[in-house]
Formats: C-alpha cells, sequence, structure tokens
C-alpha cells in the first residue's frame, strides 16, 4: 500500500472518534445541509438530494435516541448505536450516481467515515461529493478520495470496516470473496446491483447494517441501592 492511502486511512481514524460522537442529530443536520446544496448542483442534481433525504428520514428516527431497557436487579440499562468505522467506496462503471449517494448519506449518519475510490468516470461526482459535503459543515478527513486503482488495497486493509458497492453482481461476488479470505478483522460488504430501482438502498432498515449495537450499564442496587457506599474505598470519610 502506498504512503498516500496509508495516510488518507490513519486521517480517517483519526477523525472517526470526532465524527462518530458528534450524535446522529448533528450529523443529520449537517447532510441535510449538504442536501440542500446537492439540489442546485448540476453533476448531482434534485434526484440525489432526494435520495439523501429519503435517508436522512428514514435512518436517523433509528438511531437518533437511546433506549431504556428494563433491568431485572434495578439497574438502567441503555441501548444506543455507533459507527463500524471506515467504510469504502467503490463500484461499477454502470452505476449512478444516485447509487454512491444514498450510501454515503446512511454511512455517514451512522457515524462513518469514508474513502472514496470510484471509477476514473466518476472522477468528477466524487470531487463534487467532497466539495459540497465540506461547504455544508463537514469536517475534513471524514470523506476524502483515494485514486481508483487504490480500492483493492483498501479493501484488503484490515482497518477498513466495510465496502459500500454498486454495481454488476459479478463485482460484488469478487469482493465479498476477497472480504471473506483477508485476515483481521471481518468487513461487511453492503452491495447495490439492483441498479434501476436502487431496491437494497431504498430498504427501511438500510442504515442498521452499517452500525453496532452498544449497551451502557448503570447499576448500584448491588450494593442495596445506598449511594453512599459508593464512597468506600475512597479515604477517611
Amino acid at each position: 500500500m502506498s504512503t498516500q492511502i496509508i495516510n488518507k486511512v490513519k486521517d480517517a481514524q483519526d477523525k472517526w472518534e470526532y465524527w462518530n460522537d458528534l450524535g446522529a442529530q448533528a450529523r443529520a443536520k449537517i447532510l441535510q445541509s449538504w442536501s440542500d446544496l446537492m439540489s442546485t448542483e448540476v453533476a448531482l442534481g434534485e434526484t440525489s438530494a432526494s435520495i439523501a433525504d429519503y435517508q436522512i428520514k428514514l435512518g436517523l428516527p433509528l438511531i437518533a435516541d437511546e433506549k431504556l431497557m428494563s433491568g431485572p436487579t434495578g439497574e438502567s440499562n441503555h441501548l444506543y448505536t455507533s459507527g463500524r468505522g471506515l467504510f469504502v467506496v467503490c463500484g461499477s462503471e454502470s452505476a449512478p450516481a444516485t447509487a454512491f449517494i444514498g450510501m454515503i448519506t446512511t454511512a455517514l449518519l451512522a457515524g462513518n467515515c469514508i474513502i472514496l475510490s470510484l471509477p476514473e468516470s466518476k472522477s468528477a461526482v466524487a470531487e463534487k461529493i467532497v466539495s459540497t459535503l465540506l461547504l455544508a459543515g463537514l469536517s475534513k478527513n471524514v470523506v476524502q478520495i483515494a485514486n481508483p486503482n487504490a480500492a483493492q488495497a483498501l479493501i484488503n486493509d484490515t482497518v477498513t470496516a466495510g465496502v459500500l458497492f454498486a454495481g454488476e453482481s459479478a463485482e460484488a461476488i469478487e469482493i465479498n470473496q476477497q472480504l471473506a479470505s483477508r485476515k483481521g478483522l471481518l468487513a461487511q460488504l453492503i452491495s447495490e446491483t439492483d441498479l434501476s430501482l436502487l431496491s437494497h438502498i431504498t430498504d427501511s432498515y438500510f442504515i442498521l447494517r452499517f452500525i453496532t449495537e452498544k449497551t451502557r450499564t448503570i447499576n448500584i442496587s448491588a450494593i442495596g441501592g445506598n449511594a453512599a457506599l459508593l464512597a468506600l474505598g475512597s479515604g477517611d470519610i
């Protein structure tokens, strides 16, 4: 892997915690601003803006709020979501820009960072995606662009948490086999091969493929519910 790609991966890792911790509501606000900008851009257009709006509308209610779960011994358990980390976006020449927009919007809303490694024919689209995201308020390095030839190295990098692919089925199968054979972190392939209807991207629960569920537990009942006992061991009281 080239030094340039190594640096891009490191930059994404360095930025991921900030972006993930920002919260779904704050991320959605930036992405909504991005959608508004897209509608005025010839290279992206109103259709791309509409699919971004759609992903925000469906995805945000699923991850925005922590869910309180009952505890059998009186503890409080909060279920919340986190992004998975770094996703690589790649695809076939035949894939429409709307497919990439839908995937990018959902991945970012979920709290992930992205490296775009799109075909050469999509370079203008990739540049416009990044420039409008920055203009909308996205922090630098949350989304980056890599050379199309870098896709294979990025897919093989054990830091990569997942691959977003839009294109032909045969290429998706090859990527899936590549991910299955690599060592280290198990990475997920999220693919869209229905390039006319975008049936996977428009699924109501699409965003759940981009997140990890976590639980925060607070428990003082095990010591009798007496908060004074929490001071034991902290010195003279």
